[in-house]
This record gives C-alpha cells, sequence and structure tokens, in this order.
C-alpha cells in the first residue's frame, strides 16, 4: 500500500513575468471601488471558478491576480515591506512558511477554523488550503506498463533505452516547489541520488511547472514525468485518456497550498475576506469540485480519484 508522506504546515519549514499586467477577475464598473491584490503561484486558469465565485458574492471588489513563480512570490513579499499583495498563495510551502516565521504575515480570524484539522493552521498566520499528491504522469500510449516505485523508475531509467530523453521533472534551481519535493526525496528515499544520477545521464527535461511537464506527456514529447502536482493531473487526464496517473506505492508526498495575509497588505480587510471564502464550506467545496484542489475542511469529502481509497475515510491524513 502506498505510503503517504504529507509536507504538513507545522514544519518551520508557467508564470507572468515580474512586471507583468495581472489577470483581472470582475468588471471595471463604476461600482468596484476596492481592489483586491493576490500574489498566487497557482494557474489563474484552475482557479478561476473560485475568484468568480467570491467576486459575485463580492460585487463591489474587483481581484488582480499575479500568476507567479514560488521564488518570485517570495521575493516581492519580502522586498515589498511598505505595500504589498492582500493575499500571498503558493504551494511552496517552505517559502511560505519561512516569511510567515519571519514576520511577513497578519493574524486573521477564520469562521470555519473549527472544521480545519489542526496541521492546516500555523498560529492562525498561515492556513493550508487544499492537500494534494506528487504523482508520477506518463503517456500510455508511450508506456505499456509504467514504473510504480522509485525503484521501478531507477531500474526503467538504466535499463530500458526508451528513457533516454523522455523523461522530465521540475528544475529545482527556478521552482521553490520543485526544490522542496526534491529536499524531502532526498530524505525519505534511498534511491533517489542514484535516481537523480539516472535522469541526467537520460538527458532528463527541466520544467518550472506542472503545466508544463504534463503537456509534454500528453503530446508524446516526454513518456513519463516525476513530481507532478496531482489536482493538476487529474483535471488533464479527464480529457485526455493517455494520460496516466500514478501515486507512487513505496510513499507519495502530500503537500498543501498555504496562503496568508501579508503584514504589508494594501487591503488586508480584502486579503481576510478571501482568505475567509476560500476556506468556507463553499470555497473548499468549489476548491475540491470545480478546480480540482482537494480540499482540507472537514465536511467537504473528496470525491476525485486522487484518493480513490481515502475518499471516505481521509485515512491519509
Amino acid at each position: 500500500m502506498t505510503r503517504f508522506v504529507s509536507l504538513l504546515i507545522l514544519w518551520i519549514a508557467a508564470s507572468t513575468p515580474l512586471g507583468a499586467e495581472p489577470f483581472r477577475v470582475g468588471d471595471n464598473a463604476a461600482s468596484r471601488t476596492q481592489t483586491l491584490t493576490l500574489y498566487s503561484t497557482a494557474d489563474f486558469a484552475v482557479v478561476e471558478p473560485v475568484l468568480q465565485a467570491f467576486t459575485a458574492q463580492n460585487p463591489q471588489i474587483q481581484i488582480a491576480y499575479h500568476e507567479l513563480q514560488s521564488q518570485d512570490l517570495f521575493t516581492r513579499i519580502e522586498n515589498e515591506q511598505d505595500q504589498t499583495a492582500d493575499l500571498a498563495w503558493s504551494s511552496a510551502m517552505d517559502l511560505q512558511m519561512k516569511l510567515v516565521n519571519d514576520g511577513f504575515a497578519r493574524r486573521v480570524t477564520v469562521p470555519s477554523r473549527t472544521q480545519l484539522p489542526d496541521w492546516a493552521v500555523w498560529r492562525d498566520e498561515a492556513f493550508a488550503v487544499s492537500v494534494e499528491p506528487a504523482v508520477v504522469v506518463y503517456n500510455r500510449e508511450i508506456l505499456g506498463t509504467a514504473p510504480r516505485t522509485r525503484g521501478d523508475l531507477l531500474n526503467w531509467l538504466q535499463n530500458d533505452p526508451e528513457g533516454f530523453g523522455n523523461i522530465g521533472t521540475y528544475d529545482i534551481e527556478r521552482s521553490g516547489f520543485g526544490s522542496l519535493l526534491a529536499s524531502r526525496d532526498a530524505e525519505l528515499s534511498r534511491d533517489f541520488w542514484d535516481l537523480m544520477a539516472a535522469m541526467g545521464q537520460n538527458q532528463v527535461s527541466l520544467f518550472s511547472s506542472s503545466s508544463a511537464l504534463i503537456e509534454r506527456v500528453v503530446d508524446g514529447r516526454l513518456a513519463l514525468a516525476y513530481n507532478v502536482i496531482g489536482s493538476y493531473a487529474a483535471g488533464r487526464a479527464k480529457s485526455e485518456p493517455q494520460l496516466g496517473i500514478i501515486l507512487p506505492e513505496d510513499y507519495t508526498l502530500l503537500v498543501s497550498r498555504i496562503a496568508f495575509v501579508p503584514s504589508a497588505a494594501t487591503n488586508p480587510e480584502l486579503g481576510e475576506a478571501f482568505l475567509q471564502f476560500l476556506l468556507s464550506f463553499e470555497g473548499q467545496t468549489l476548491l475540491n469540485d470545480a478546480v480540482g484542489y482537494p480540499a482540507v475542511h472537514r465536511q467537504v469529502s473528496w470525491t476525485q480519484e486522487l484518493f480513490p481509497d481515502a475518499a471516505a475515510g481521509r485515512s491519509v491524513l
């Protein structure tokens, strides 16, 4: 049985370039007098249903959504100490927690706090809004049998010429999320360094986003990609039957997207309102069902294929 390893926030632990225009949600009518600025690593197209739902309930608010790489998000929050985004939302848990522990976050009151697991809240400043596995994706039309453990993957790379030039993973120098996963793999897997060497020998392709990796597996430019965000893979697999998903059977890393209201937020009350919505039953249901980010709210059932054996009992947590 797969062993789940959760990267919880209790560790003290394809993007828009800097200066690019943010995505806007909500029309430009004069009645919209407030702007909620979000810095996020989530693909705008994926989370747009949640943004639209929030502005529908708050017609006076327009959202300016900055889609950033995790390191860029970290740098902005760290440098913009006079005025910054109203909410920072990132999958790079270690970078988020560093900002929080260095004093860059405000304490926030969340009405749904009693419906969240204790591990999902740190000092009422940092909040996990989802729990997602890091998976292996592969093209079923290229690989008849895909490796199901890291040992199997290592064996494939070392002994099957089909692996040459056909594997991709995160570029840990450009992606804080990729670096986080690699650091945990290094702690947990006895095969990690041999696996990294084998990837290098097979001319591994490196990318800074899961979406880019998934796209290349779908169209056949890669046979397999390692350490991909499971929610993105599951969403794409619904329309691409050639895309296979594996939760590694030796262990599967679980990651959470961490959100906080920066201490230098321009409109902290708007950031707090959006965070409260994200963690509410309605917001968590949207994240879970419409976006594909498995919820942390205890009353929202996992209904998607990412956790087929735990959708009811949530034994992985």
